[in-house]
C-alpha cells in the first residue's frame, strides 16, 4: 500500500491538520498557555515596569492553590519584558532551605562573586554585609533592576527570625538599588507568618488568582484549548469544520454535566488538559471530536473503581486471602476476624487442592498485611494495642464477596480451581 493510501484522511484535510493536533497536544503537555487572567497579567507588569523603567522598588505576592497559574503569570510577564532590563534571581523555599543558603544563591545570580569569589563562601554575616552594601552603592538611574522570585514564600517565612525577609524589603523601602520582590505561595494566611518588622516593611501588594468556579468559565478553557485559529495551515472547510464541531460539544448538555462533574473533583486546569490531551490522542478515524470519545476518556481516566484496581493489582495469595476474608465475613455475620482465623480457613483450601502448595506462614503474614496497608480490611481498634500479637489483632471486611467476584473474573490467567472456591465458601 502506498504512504497515500495509508493517510487517506490527512491528505484530504490537509497534511498540517495531523501537525495542528500535534501543537495542541504540545501546549497541553507543556501547560505554559495563560488563559483568563488577563487583568491580573496587566497589573503585575505595571508593578515590575515601575522598577525596571522607573528604578522603584516594590513588594508583591501572588496568592492561589496550587496549580491555578501563579509561576506561568509570572513567566508570562518576564517573557514580555526586555532581557536586558532586569536581571532575575530566582529563589525556591524547597530548595534554599535557610538563609544562608538563600543568600549564596543570590550573591551567585548575581555573578557577585566575579567581584571577590570569597564571599559566596565566606560567613552569613560576610555575605549579607556584602549584599546590603552592594545594594547601598546602586542608584535608581545606574543600577540595573533586579527582579527576585520567592518560590514558596511560606518556607521563607520559616527561617530563623526571618533575617532574610527583613533585609530584602528593607531594601525596598529605602529605595536604593531598583529592586523587585514577587513572592509565590498557596498559603492564603502567609502575612500573619510575617514577623511584625518585615510586616511593616512589606509593600502588601497582594494579588489573589482564583481559579475557574463556574462551568462557563471551564467550557472557555475548554474551547481555547481546542479551537484551531487561522495561522495554521489548514484547508478552509476543515478548518471551519472543526470549530463548527467544538462550538457544538460546547453546547451538549452532556459535556456540560462532564465539565461539572470535573469541576467538582478539580478546579485547577490538570485534569482538562489530561482529558483533552487523552480524547485527542484518541480521535475517530474520521478525525473529529465526539461526546463519546470525552465521555469514555473521562471514565477511563477519573471514574476508575479505585476498589476493584485494588484487587486486580493483588497477587494470587493475596487474592485468596481475600477469598477467606469474605467467606469468613458471610458465614459468621460481618464478625470481627484475625490473622490466624483467614490463615486457618486459607490452609484448608490449600491443602486439599493439590495445584497449590501450602506458603510459608512468614509470607502469609505478609500478604495479610499488605491487604491491610490497602484498607481493603479495616482494624476494629482504632489505637493499636501493643500487648496485642499482630496474628490476633481484629479486624472488619470493607469490602463483599460480590467484588472479588468481579475482580476474579478480570483477573489474568487465575486458576480455575479459585474461581470454583469464590462460589462456595462451605471448606
Amino acid at each position: 500500500m502506498t504512504e497515500a493510501g495509508c493517510r487517506p484522511l490527512i491528505t484530504i484535510m490537509g497534511i498540517d491538520f495531523g501537525v495542528c493536533i500535534q501543537n495542541m497536544k504540545k501546549k497541553l503537555i507543556l501547560n505554559d498557555q495563560l488563559y483568563g487572567f488577563d487583568k491580573e497579567q496587566n497589573e503585575l507588569i505595571q508593578i515590575i515596569k515601575k522598577t525596571t523603567d522607573f528604578g522603584e522598588s516594590d513588594s508583591m505576592i501572588i496568592l492561589g492553590p496550587r496549580g491555578c497559574g501563579k509561576s506561568m503569570l509570572l513567566e508570562s510577564v518576564i517573557k514580555s519584558l526586555s532581557p536586558e532590563s532586569h536581571t532575575l534571581v530566582l529563589l525556591n523555599g524547597l530548595i534554599h532551605t535557610d538563609d544562608n543558603l538563600a543568600l549564596k544563591s543570590i550573591i551567585q545570580q548575581l555573578q557577585m562573586e566575579n567581584l571577590d569569589g570569597t564571599f559566596a563562601e565566606g560567613s552569613y554575616a560576610d555575605n549579607i554585609s556584602f549584599l546590603l552594601e552592594s545594594f547601598r552603592a546602586g542608584n535608581k538611574t545606574a543600577s540595573k533592576s533586579i527582579i527576585m522570585v520567592l518560590d514558596k514564600f511560606d518556607m521563607f517565612c520559616s527561617h530563623t527570625n526571618q533575617t532574610l525577609l527583613y533585609n530584602l524589603f528593607d531594601s525596598v523601602q529605602s529605595q536604593q538599588s531598583p529592586l523587585c520582590i514577587i513572592g509565590l505561595t498557596s498559603r492564603i494566611d502567609v502575612i500573619e507568618l510575617l514577623e511584625k518588622r518585615v510586616k511593616s516593611r512589606f509593600s502588601h501588594n497582594i494579588m489573589m488568582l482564583k481559579p475557574p468556579s463556574e462551568i462557563s468559565q471551564l467550557l472557555e478553557r475548554f474551547k481555547h484549548s481546542l479551537i484551531i485559529n487561522k495561522h495554521c495551515k489548514v484547508k478552509a472547510d476543515v478548518l471551519k469544520n472543526w470549530n463548527n464541531n467544538i462550538e457544538l460539544l460546547i453546547s451538549d448538555v452532556r459535556i456540560q454535566n462532564l465539565m461539572k462533574d470535573l469541576l467538582k473533583s478539580s478546579n485547577n486546569s490538570t485534569k482538562l488538559n489530561l482529558l483533552i490531551f487523552t480524547a485527542l490522542t484518541n480521535l475517530s478515524n474520521d478525525l473529529i471530536l465526539t461526546v463519546e470519545n470525552l465521555t469514555n476518556n473521562y471514565t477511563t481516566l477519573f471514574k476508575k473503581d479505585m476498589i476493584l484496581v485494588h484487587l486486580l493489582g493483588l497477587s494470587v495469595l493475596e487474592l485468596c486471602l481475600m477469598i477467606s476474608i469474605c467467606h469468613h465475613s458471610e458465614i459468621y455475620d460481618q464478625e470481627p476476624f484475625n490473622f490466624e482465623m483467614i490463615y486457618d480457613r486459607y490452609c484448608k483450601f490449600a491443602l486439599r487442592n493439590s495445584t497449590l502448595l501450602v506458603t510459608k506462614r512468614q509470607v502469609i503474614i505478609k500478604a495479610f498485611e499488605r491487604i491491610s496497608v490497602m484498607q481493603l480490611i479495616l482494624p476494629v481498634a482504632v489505637i493499636e494495642n501493643k500487648n496485642v500479637l499482630r496474628e490476633y489483632r481484629l479486624y472488619k471486611c470493607s469490602i463483599n464477596l460480590d467484588k472479588v467476584k468481579t475482580a476474579s473474573n478480570l483477573y489474568f490467567r487465575l486458576p480455575p480451581v479459585i474461581l470454583q472456591w469464590i462460589d462456595s465458601n462451605i471448606i
